[in-house]
């Protein structure tokens, strides 16, 4: 039975939503989107999609943002002083299918130890506008001031 009860908490520790850093600044980056399979003929089901930070260190992390001046541009590794975004491919396209989100900065990120935050924002199929919707796997890809982070997978489905 006790190996049964170990065996079970590693799996569910292993299973944890923090990575261990991936970025050069020695953050963790990632995205979550839920739910995670959604119907493409379902158009007002609120999709919730963010973008965590994490610390996962024993010390704390400053990142120098690089604005002002903030600069947004198409490709969130190529914009200035902001604290993240998504974009929203489908496949491995890099190219954006859906809606994406570059989030106002700061000039210094203070991210003390053992700390995580994120961003949130919520849309539906509806906003969607200009997009063509097809079934199949799309992928939320993340970024802190720049740096891109793990992307989380979702489906649409018929």
């Amino acid at each position: 039975m006790r190996v049964l009860v170990i065996a079970t908490l590693a799996f569910l520790l292993g299973c944890s939503d923090v990575i261990g850093p991936n970025t050069d600044v020695g953050l963790s980056v990632w995205a979550d989107v839920s739910p995670t399979f959604l119907s493409i003929r379902d158009t007002i089901t609120p999709i919730r999609i963010r973008v965590y930070v994490s610390n996962t260190t024993g010390h704390e992390i400053r990142v120098v943002s690089g604005g002002p001046p903030y600069v947004f541009t198409s490709d969130p590794a190529r914009n200035s002083g902001t604290w993240g975004s998504f974009r929203i491919t489908k496949n491995d396209s890099l190219i954006n299918w859906g809606p994406g989100i570059d989030w106002w900065g700061d000039s210094v990120y203070v991210f003390r130890a053992h700390y995580t935050e994120y961003n949130e924002e919520v849309v539906t199929l509806a906003k969607w506008k200009g997009w063509n919707l097809a079934p199949g796997l799309y992928r939320v890809r993340s970024w802190f001031n720049t740096r891109e982070g793990r992307s989380a997978p979702f489906y649409l489905i018929r």
